[in-house]
C-alpha cells in the first residue's frame, strides 16, 4: 500500500504527539487531567508511540532525518504541553 507522503507525515505526526501527550499526562506536575495516569503504562505507551512515528516517518525520508524530526518535535511539544496546561487553567479561573 503506497501513501502519499503528505499522509505518512501526518500519520507520523499523529503518533508522535499521541507518544508525548501521553508522557506529559503520566507526569506528577501535569495540568490537563485532575489525576495524573499512572507512570508505568504510560511511558510505555509514550516510547511505543514515539517508535512507531519514526518507523512511519522513515518510509518517507531518511531513518536520520525521522530520529531529528521526531526529537525536535518532542521537545517542541514538552514546551508548549505545559503553556497549554496553564492556559486552560487561566481559563478555567476567569470570572
Amino acid at each position: 500500500m503506497n501513501l502519499s507522503p503528505a499522509a505518512v507525515t501526518i500519520a507520523a505526526l499523529v503518533a508522535i504527539v499521541a507518544g508525548a501527550a501521553c508522557f506529559y499526562l503520566g507526569a506528577p506536575n501535569q495540568r490537563w487531567l485532575p489525576r495524573r495516569l499512572p507512570s508505568w503504562p504510560s511511558r510505555v505507551a509514550c516510547a511505543a508511540l514515539l517508535f512507531l512515528g519514526v518507523f512511519i516517518w522513515s518510509q518517507a525520508v531518511q531513518l536520520s532525518t525521522a530520529i531529528f524530526a521526531t526529537l525536535a518535535l518532542t521537545m517542541l511539544l514538552f514546551i508548549i504541553f505545559p503553556w497549554l496546561g496553564a492556559l486552560r487553567t487561566v481559563i478555567r479561573n476567569a470570572p
